[in-house]
């Protein structure tokens, strides 16, 4: 049971890393090689399904979520007011976010200036306006603008879904995360998948009565989200009781069933099979982040570590400046063949991600910095 206690999960933490990458390779191929068609036989790909490690992001944000409100209720002394227990968990987790992403943002629009600066009909200011929705993150909202770095998407639905999440398990923390989150999240995934051939996809506009009301990407963050509530629940109150009675061999055949999970998810990601099968790799995300979460396997004892957690600090800038490397590399290297153009991509990402951490990480500390000098 402790183990699902940690301050830090390190095998949670490699996996942002591999879905992190399952994200970036998927992009790579997008915009160097081109998708590659589902209608042709199976075979491998450049992560032709990659853009299913947001899934693994979804469902980790509300694992998190519920850890962070479950322990605060439980060494709360007094009842506190809900709206504005909800208001501080959705600013903490838009600030912690928001210094890196104007970093990412800056850089993306410099290169994008760059890129169009001898073009007649491009103007930096009308180009910036339009991007304004994205770069305050409320793009998901409606008001989509013309996001710069549009796989902010996540971003911008991960907070709306979180407003909405949160403020449900703070009401009744117990009946949310066992009963009503498992129903509406495969409810709605259901749905979806009723609705549409595949998962993935962001903007796709759903309508009520003839008007759009949200986006497909919004709903997908709500039903992940809320299904990560329903695993921490699970984990923790479900499996994580019987960690002093496993034994051996039990907890063998579990880090296997983990490994096969996550394996099986980032196979179906490599490979050109139909979209229906991205349902299937959220079903294996979700048992693989149970297994890790719930104490019962012996991961921890290989991934728990500091290479690993640096793994996972990492994604966050890796996931927001792949987009400046990628446009960038295909502008100025055009002429380069798609392999040499791969790994220009990598090298020119690295260094985006290293100056947006930095960056970032420099921001919140004068930010942290100035809010302690009002406090005090």
């Amino acid at each position: 049971m402790a183990s699902t206690l940690k301050k830090r999960n390190g095998t949670l933490e490699f996996m942002r890393f591999v879905f992190c990458m399952t994200i970036f390779f998927y992009h790579i191929g997008k915009y160097t090689y081109g998708s590659p068609s589902l209608n042709k036989g199976v075979f491998l790909a450049l992560f032709p399904h990659g853009a299913m490690g947001v899934e693994f992001f979804f469902l980790l944000t509300g694992v998190f979520l519920a850890q962070s409100l479950d322990k605060q209720l439980q060494r709360a002394e007094k009842k506190t007011n809900v709206f504005a227990d909800t208001g501080k968990y959705f600013w903490k987790k838009y600030i912690s976010t928001f210094p890196q992403h104007i970093v990412a943002f800056a850089v993306l629009f410099g290169v994008m200036v760059l890129i169009h600066w001898d073009m007649p009909n491009w103007s930096a200011w009308d180009r910036f306006c339009s991007a304004i929705p994205s770069l305050f993150l409320v793009q998901m909202t409606g008001f989509m603008g013309s996001p710069l770095n549009h796989i902010e998407w996540y971003l911008s639905a991960m907070l709306i879904a979180i407003l909405i999440v949160y403020f449900l398990c703070r009401l009744n923390f117990k009946v949310v995360t066992r009963y009503v989150a498992p129903v509406a999240s495969v409810g709605l995934l259901v749905w979806m998948c009723c609705e549409f051939p595949s998962l993935t996809g962001v903007t796709r506009p759903m309508y009520i009565g003839g008007e759009m009301f949200i986006y497909k990407g919004d709903i997908r963050a709500l039903a992940e989200i809320l299904l990560g509530t329903f695993g921490y629940s699970l984990g923790r109150y479900g499996l994580a009781p019987l960690s002093d009675k496993a034994g051996k061999s039990v907890r063998i055949v579990l880090t296997v069933l983990e490994w096969v999970m996550y394996i099986g998810a980032v196979v179906i990601t490599l490979l050109t099979l139909p979209y229906g099968w991205e349902y299937g790799a959220l079903a294996f995300i979700f048992g693989g982040v149970l297994l890790s979460f719930s104490g019962l396997t012996y991961s921890g004892t290989i991934f728990d570590n500091e290479t690993c957690y640096f793994l996972g600090k990492i994604t966050l800038p890796v996931y927001l400046s792949q987009l400046s490397a990628i446009y960038a590399t295909n502008y100025y290297l055009k002429d380069y063949d798609n392999g040499f153009k791969v790994w220009a991509i990598v090298v020119f990402t690295a260094i985006s991600s290293a100056i947006t951490m930095i960056a970032g990480d420099a921001i919140a500390k004068l930010f942290t910095k100035k809010n302690k000098q009002k406090a005090a």
